[in-house]
């Protein structure tokens, strides 16, 4: 049987990290798609590429890339269109958050969480459409968040704001890009251990694990599957969908 993604071309944002990012794109290599790591962080990107196209004896190229900047997102969608073909998996998993009490937060840090969370999205969502349109069809999988949903006060309000957003862009352009057999959802996370995030913060874990129906936080595996049903045939009727991934803590009230 032919692996699920062989013939495709994956781009994943913000896939240089140890987490979740990285964990997709392995997915893809291990499916056989040719996959192109983005990052901010240009050395980590062209060693964790490497190292994926190593492990998985796959074609995975490595572009650093901020997403805030356009002119970047579109030159790699343009090197990548020409070197390796249209663009017809895109995840937006880059994401920022500064927590901070609203009374006090810095306009800078604002700025930058909708930057990165949400306007970031749309810069390679829109840039990526024009060619998917014109290979007759595509997928979108962002990389969103429970806390659009929580009013938990935990000081992550731009953060949630943006992923709030991204939701709602997630549904309007699933409404759009549907004529044109483009699919867009959203994975929901809820706490996942083994990120940035929740690696400086262990108290955080104590605090939220009890209350997860499930007994346990998330796992970037947890995730990794769940993009990648969302990326494949298997997801085919799927479109506009906010997937929550979160052991059942999304129904915290």
């Amino acid at each position: 049987m032919e692996p699920e993604f062989a013939g495709r071309v994956a781009l994943v944002t913000g896939a240089a990290g140890d987490g979740i990012g990285q964990g997709i794109a392995r997915r893809f290599a291990a499916g056989g798609a040719t996959v192109i790591v983005t990052d901010s962080h240009e050395r980590r990107t062209q060693q964790v590429a490497e190292a994926i196209g190593r492990d998985h004896d796959a074609t995975v190229a490595g572009y650093s890339m901020d997403v805030t900047d356009r002119a970047r997102v579109a030159e790699v969608l343009d090197e990548v269109g020409h070197k390796y073909g249209t663009v017809q998996i895109l995840v937006n998993n880059a994401a920022w958050n500064v927590l901070g009490d609203i009374f006090e937060y810095d306009f800078a840090d604002w700025d930058r969480v909708i930057d990165v969370d949400l306007t970031g999205p749309f810069n390679t969502t829109r840039l990526a459409l024009p060619g998917m349109r014109e290979a007759g069809g595509g997928v979108i999988v962002n990389i969103s968040s429970i806390g659009a949903d929580l009013a938990a006060g935990s000081g992550e309000l731009p953060y949630a704001v943006a992923k709030g957003g991204l939701n709602t862009m997630t549904r309007q352009i699933a409404r759009v890009g549907g004529p044109h057999n483009i699919r867009c959802n959203a994975v929901a996370l809820g706490l996942v251990t083994g990120t940035r995030f929740t690696d400086i913060r262990p108290q955080l874990i104590e605090q939220v694990a009890p209350h997860i129906p499930l007994g346990r936080p998330g796992t970037a595996a947890d995730v990794v599957e769940a993009a990648a049903f969302l990326a494949s045939e298997r997801a085919a009727f799927i479109t506009g969908e906010i997937l929550n991934v979160s052991g059942g803590f999304y129904m915290r009230n």
